[in-house]
């Protein structure tokens, strides 16, 4: 990748300690940092791992989505996170799936580093399980022409 991209991608998009995610079929739950071994001065030794860039952003979404709106108030971002945790326990009807999409949108609405969504859909089959749903987005960044794309399972039913 050209040297002044890098730049500008990270300028853009940030840099911050990476998460790894233990389960990772979409929940993004059981987060540790990343962690690698590394060469200083002769001797090996652990150390943490950065994200930067298109992978800090994409990071960053999952982080914004994953929090409890008003969460980190404490620590002077009183509007970061989104509200569709407050769903949890509410029943999975086409009017909460709605709401489900607007505080999703609502949420990623506050992240300047999204140039636009280009897809916001909440996908439901009963067959499948009636309490899950899955939310489907694409994010256009800007700069480069990558889109993200999220498959995000979340369940209205309590401890799914």
């Amino acid at each position: 990748m050209d040297t002044n991209l890098s730049k500008e991608l990270i300028k853009k998009f940030g840099r911050d300690l990476r998460a790894v995610y233990r389960i990772k079929d979409g929940r993004y739950e059981d987060v540790d940092f990343g962690v690698a071994i590394v060469t200083k001065r002769g001797k090996k030794e652990k150390d943490l791992v950065v994200n930067s860039g298109v992978d800090n952003i994409t990071q960053a979404i999952i982080h914004r989505l994953k929090t409890c709106y008003g969460e980190m108030a404490p620590l002077g971002h009183p509007d970061y996170g989104s509200r569709h945790n407050e769903l949890i326990g509410e029943p999975n009807t086409q009017h909460n799936r709605g709401l489900v999409k607007l505080y999703i949108l609502q949420a990623l609405a506050k992240e300047p580093r999204i140039e636009k969504i280009l897809r916001a859909q909440i996908r439901y089959d009963r067959r499948l399980d009636q309490s899950r749903v899955d939310i489907l987005l694409d994010i256009k960044l800007g700069i480069i022409d990558d889109i993200i794309n999220f498959v995000i399972p979340f369940y209205f039913e309590v401890g799914k």
